[in-house]
């Protein structure tokens, strides 16, 4: 095993290409592709799947990649400590979030403490966000309700209620919440299954023994709203990403108050980090 060959490993696991991991290490993707090969028969161990261009972390791949992740986290940090300051290159802080609402809130602290550090979010539902974590693609993540994890560190921000987005013309004249029930008489608009809305909104359900069909299901929370509001059903909206419109109403659904904690999670190995830790002090 040599260098040359965690290096190239790394940087396809990074791209998840070997033609993007080449142009990243300015070598020609055979060159890229001989010393992960080479890295694979010498350790007798399976570290990508191939199918085509698309190229994907085996289990196996995946500890790796955490480790060498380590390994040229480490590299970069001597080179920055050793690198005068006027040619050091901006650090950069990659957030999951799976919305924009409470990550903003915490970046904005951030941003307050570290106004040099560059960040990007990547927005997704909540399951590929926590993929995205585990599998090393951001460095931080901000999402709802994850479950506990050996290897993964959560910081509480936030609690939010499940509120119903109602179209004008469906408003119940009531001042108060409304019920599961009441509103499973309506056409009702969905979250994909890899919502965190979604996924808390089917629990509810099925705990009061209501067997809705939705009548329209959209990929996010801002098709949600917009079904809404063009009066194709009731939506389901957390109370902190319900904006004014004079076209829908907000209720209040009854059982679902502080029925959501939003979290700050980050891998165990990346606690140390001093941004992360800035991140997990400002969450």
């Amino acid at each position: 095993m040599t260098y040359a060959q965690f290096r190239a490993f790394y940087a396809v696991a990074m791209e998840r290409s070997f033609q993007k991991a080449a142009d990243r290490l300015g070598l020609t993707q055979p060159a890229v592709s001989i010393q992960v090969r080479n890295l694979e028969r010498e350790t007798r161990r399976l570290l990508f799947r191939r199918s085509g261009h698309d190229v994907a972390l085996t289990d196996e791949g995946k500890e790796l990649f955490r480790l060498t992740r380590s390994l040229f986290d480490a590299e970069a940090q001597c080179r920055d400590f050793l690198t005068p300051d006027s040619e050091k290159a901006p650090q950069v802080l990659h957030l999951g979030a799976d919305g924009p609402h409470v990550a903003l809130d915490v970046l904005a602290r951030f941003r307050e403490r570290c106004p040099d550090v560059q960040v990007r979010v990547t927005l997704a539902n909540a399951d590929q966000t926590w993929r995205n974590l585990t599998d090393l693609r951001v460095d931080a993540a901000v999402m709802a309700n994850a479950e506990p994890a050996a290897h993964v560190v959560t910081r509480p921000i936030c609690r939010q209620s499940l509120v119903a987005l109602v179209p004008r013309a469906m408003a119940f004249q009531v001042d108060g919440p409304v019920t599961l029930q009441a509103l499973a008489e309506l056409p009702l608009v969905f979250r994909e299954a890899g919502s965190n809305t979604q996924q808390l909104l089917e629990k509810a359900l099925a705990r009061n023994g209501v067997s809705v069909t939705p009548a329209l299901i959209m990929g996010s929370r801002e098709g949600v709203r917009e079904a809404v509001v063009r009066g194709l059903g009731v939506g389901f909206l957390f109370d902190r990403e319900v904006s004014d419109d004079p076209r829908h109403v907000q209720y209040p659904v009854l059982g679902m108050e502080d029925s959501n904690t939003d979290m700050l999670l980050v891998l165990k190995d990346q606690r140390h980090n001093p941004l992360i830790r800035e991140l997990l002090d400002c969450a």
